[in-house]
């Protein structure tokens, strides 16, 4: 049970890095962003119109829902004449030279639609001219399709938008972990450093002291996750309304994976952060000890998952998603892609909770040794040998 001065100073510890006033004024106008940009794509928005479009006589080019092509019989230039003085045509279409010309008062975006439309019929004729009738046409127009069926029917496929929702989970759990890496080591060598350990233990113990770090600046990472993906999210946005031209597909969101991501994610950050504060603490210099690169053992489960993603049933991820030290990135990868039982994730959390709370142990005892020796680091036996006791206090 965290007590009350962990969760002082967790608060203390989170806020330090979290002013609230500049994260809710980023978060207004991020919002005010977004809204610029539906009701600018609403406005600009071309394909709700109907337009005109002036062709030769002789062709035999549909109508579609956007473009209605009419055979006007004035000549070309009075056609041309029309198209600059008024809005009698949207573009007119003529043939010089065995070639197409599409002439346009200025440049628009509904005109790339035209041209599809326009290089459709054109090949369609082609092929016509050819001897091919329409059917073989559209089969030779169409591409090879393969498909691929798998007899396990749990498995959800690597060409479906699952994959990137993994793929985007351990991007953010790499956010998160980096975050936490940089404000912990900063955090406790630079208290150290200042040798104002002797004080803080006069008010906290040092399992209240750590317990408030990792909470804290989990949080804080945490927060980067959100802020992250946040900002990944209005990206995608913006691609989608202004590149592709498409509504959200919100139906592609697994909302059953992102809420398992939510629990895992943040005990994954808590473990991980653990450690990192039972290492940081036995730094006596950050600038010339070696202790450092160690804090980023915590990053490999996020390579291993990577190295298997590609076989989410295999032997590989499975193992992974069930040990406690590397679940938190296994488990949700594992459920975007695969189908699993309700009870699998939720047996593999308690065993990462279990984890989490004799890593919690391990960290205050050696927090306890460390924090208080200067002049010198200490051993790795030095440092097994504190996690192995059983004072924390």
């Amino acid at each position: 049970m965290i007590s009350r001065q962990s969760l002082i100073v967790a608060k203390w510890e989170f806020l330090r890095f979290f002013k609230w006033k500049q994260q809710l004024i980023s978060y207004v106008i991020m919002l005010g962003i977004m809204g610029a940009i539906f009701t600018w794509q609403y406005l600009v928005d071309e394909s709700r119109d109907e337009y005109r479009i002036a062709v030769p006589a002789h062709f035999t080019i549909e109508n579609t829902a956007q473009f209605q092509f009419q055979r006007p019989s004035v000549s070309i230039d009075e056609q041309l004449n029309q198209l600059m003085s008024s809005e009698t045509w949207h573009a007119v279409v003529t043939e010089e030279d065995a070639s197409i010309v599409v002439h346009t008062a200025a440049g628009k975006k509904w005109q790339q639609l035209l041209e599809q439309v326009l290089e459709q019929y054109f090949r369609q004729q082609y092929g016509l001219a050819q001897g091919l009738t329409p059917e073989q046409l559209l089969r030779l127009s169409e591409p090879v399709s393969l498909e691929m069926r798998f007899l396990d029917e749990d498995y959800k496929g690597d060409d479906r938008p699952e994959k990137g929702i993994a793929l985007a989970v351990l991007f953010m759990l790499l956010i998160g972990l980096t975050t936490a890496f940089g404000q912990l080591l900063m955090s406790i060598t630079g208290e150290k450093q200042q040798r104002v350990t002797e004080q803080l233990y006069a008010i906290v113990t040092p399992q209240q002291w750590i317990d408030g770090k990792v909470l804290g600046h989990s949080l804080s990472a945490m927060k980067a996750m959100f802020t992250t993906s946040l900002v990944m999210f209005v990206g995608i946005l913006i691609a989608v309304l202004f590149l592709s031209d498409k509504p959200l597909p919100w139906h592609l969101i697994n909302w059953g994976v992102i809420a398992w991501l939510v629990p895992f994610a943040l005990l994954g950050i808590l473990l991980c952060a653990c450690f990192m504060a039972a290492i940081a603490a036995s730094i006596d210099d950050p600038n010339t000890s070696g202790k450092g690169a160690v804090m980023m053992i915590t990053w490999l489960p996020l390579l291993f998952t990577y190295l298997v993603i590609d076989s989410p049933t295999g032997w590989g991820m499975t193992v992974l998603s069930w040990l406690p030290i590397t679940s938190f990135a296994a488990m949700p990868v594992r459920l975007a892609m695969v189908e699993l039982a309700w009870w699998q994730p939720l047996l593999s959390l308690l065993l990462l909770v279990a984890m989490l709370y004799w890593m919690r142990r391990v960290a205050g005892r050696i927090f306890l040794r460390g924090m208080q020796m200067y002049g010198k680091e200490p051993s790795w036996a030095d440092i097994m040998r504190w996690a192995m006791s059983r004072k924390t206090e």
